[in-house]
């Protein structure tokens, strides 16, 4: 958006805590399915479902549109039993496919009220200002991280510290207050 843009597309590489993060930066969150690719299991197995303000089956079309709307109708049975990601909000699912451009539209009308609904209700305002607070968690989370590392006395003492927890010479909350006292020294 600072780059002027109205409309960002985020595209993550599959399942797993890419998508954890992506969810806590974008004001949509649609997770795109295939069918009989074990996308169903998997979703739910590792929480994805419970991200997403809407499911799309892609590829429905030709000998796998009747495929794709039964694993429509098993994805709308699931989110029966999962609360929704985003307060008022119905989370659904729906089929589409890039080919024939069936179910675009239709998509398009569901991202533009999800957005609108947002606006209205302030929901899209909330999540924006949670999104920022994170933001500014996460880069203080980064700053101290680097601080710590690149601290010149803690990369002295980190190797030694290291090979006394595996030599079983100090546990690892030992390691963990020697250094943190070492780097608290350091900063006096």
């Amino acid at each position: 958006e600072a780059a002027g843009y109205d409309i960002i597309l985020v595209e993550t590489v599959g399942v797993g805590q890419s998508e954890v993060t992506v969810r806590s930066m974008v004001d949509f969150f649609m997770l795109i399915v295939l069918t009989g690719a074990g996308d169903e299991l998997q979703g739910i197995k590792k929480g994805v479902m419970e991200l997403a303000d809407a499911i799309v089956v892609n590829k429905a079309d030709g000998d796998n549109l009747k495929r794709a709307l039964i694993a429509r109708s098993d994805y709308d049975r699931m989110l029966h039993y999962i609360r929704p990601a985003t307060e008022k909000w119905k989370t659904q699912a729906y089929t589409c496919s890039a080919v024939t451009k069936d179910g675009l539209d239709e998509l398009w009308d569901v991202i533009q009220e999800f957005t609108e609904q947002g606006k209205e209700n302030g929901v899209f305002l909330k999540r924006r200002q949670e999104q920022s607070l994170r933001w500014v968690r996460d880069m203080i989370d980064e700053h101290l991280h680097n601080l710590f590392f690149n601290n010149v006395v803690i990369q002295g003492r980190m190797g030694e510290v290291e090979a006394a927890v595996l030599d079983g010479e100090m546990s690892e909350s030992q390691a963990v207050e020697e250094l943190i006292g070492v780097f608290d020294k350091s900063l006096q």
